[in-house]
C-alpha cells in the first residue's frame, strides 16, 4: 500500500478540548495536502471547517455524543441534525455502552435506529469502546450496528487511562485483536475502522493487517509522511 492509498482511508482528528481555531484550520490544509478519507471535529468546529476549505472537496466528520455516549436517542439525533445542518458530511456517534454491558439490547437497538433515520444518507458511524466489552457483547452490538444498516464501526474512542507498574496513567490504545474481534462480528456488513491512539506506522501496519477497512488517528499526518 502507498502513501497515497493509504490516505485514502485515513482520517485524521482533533478531539481534544484544548487545541485552538488556528489547530483546525491546519488540520483542513493537512488533509487536503495529504488526501486524507476525512477529518474528524467537534460540531463547533465545524464553521471553521466550512470557511477554511472554501468549496474545495473532503469528507467532514463530526462527532456526536462524545466522549461518553451517555445521552438519550432523541438527543443523539438532535446533534446529528444539527451537525449536518452545519456542513458535517459524515457522522460519527458514540454508543450508550452502558446499555451494551447491561445487554439491554432493545434500547441500544431505539438508539442506532434514530441516529440512522437522522442521518439519512450520510456515512454513519458508530463508536464502541472494545477495551471494556466481552466478546460477546462486541458480537452482540456489531449484529444491531449491522441490522440497522450503521455504515461503520470504530473500535474505540482513545480517550480512556490505565495505570502503569509506576502507577502512570497510561492512554488505552486500539489493539489488533480489537480489529479482528470487530471484523469477524460484522461478517463483511459493516465496514471496520481503527481508532484510539495510533501513533505509529507499525502500529497502523499491524491494524491494516488485522483487517482494518479505515485508520482514524491524531497522528495521521505523521504517519502519512512516515509511510514507506
Amino acid at each position: 500500500m502507498t502513501a497515497k492509498e493509504l490516505g485514502r482511508i485515513m482520517g485524521g482528528r482533533i478531539l481534544e478540548s484544548y487545541y485552538d481555531y488556528a489547530h483546525v484550520s491546519n488540520l483542513v490544509y493537512e488533509a487536503l495536502d495529504l488526501g486524507f478519507e476525512c477529518i474528524q471535529v467537534f460540531p463547533n468546529m465545524l464553521p471553521k471547517v466550512k470557511e477554511v476549505l472554501n468549496g474545495r472537496g473532503l469528507e467532514v466528520c463530526a462527532v456526536v455524543s462524545y466522549p461518553h455516549g451517555i445521552f438519550l436517542p432523541e438527543q443523539k439525533a438532535f446533534e446529528i441534525k444539527d451537525a449536518i445542518e452545519a456542513g458535517a458530511t459524515q457522522i460519527e456517534f458514540v454508543v450508550h455502552n452502558i446499555n451494551v454491558r447491561s445487554g439491554n439490547w432493545e434500547l441500544v437497538r431505539d438508539e442506532f435506529r434514530a441516529c440512522r433515520q437522522a442521518a439519512g444518507s450520510h456515512v454513519l458511524k458508530a463508536i464502541l469502546e472494545c477495551e471494556w466489552l466481552t466478546d460477546e457483547m462486541i458480537r452482540k452490538v456489531c449484529g444491531i450496528a449491522a441490522e440497522e444498516k450503521i455504515d461503520r464501526v470504530c473500535t474505540s474512542i482513545g480517550v480512556y487511562t490505565r495505570p502503569d507498574e509506576n502507577k502512570n496513567d497510561m492512554l488505552i490504545g486500539v489493539e489488533p485483536e480489537d480489529v479482528r474481534k470487530v471484523k469477524a462480528a460484522v461478517q463483511g456488513k459493516v465496514k471496520v475502522v481503527a481508532q484510539g491512539n495510533i501513533d505509529s506506522v507499525s502500529k497502523c501496519r499491524e491494524l491494516l493487517d488485522a483487517g482494518a477497512d479505515y485508520i482514524s488517528s491524531e497522528f495521521a499526518a505523521d504517519i502519512l509522511r512516515s509511510w514507506e
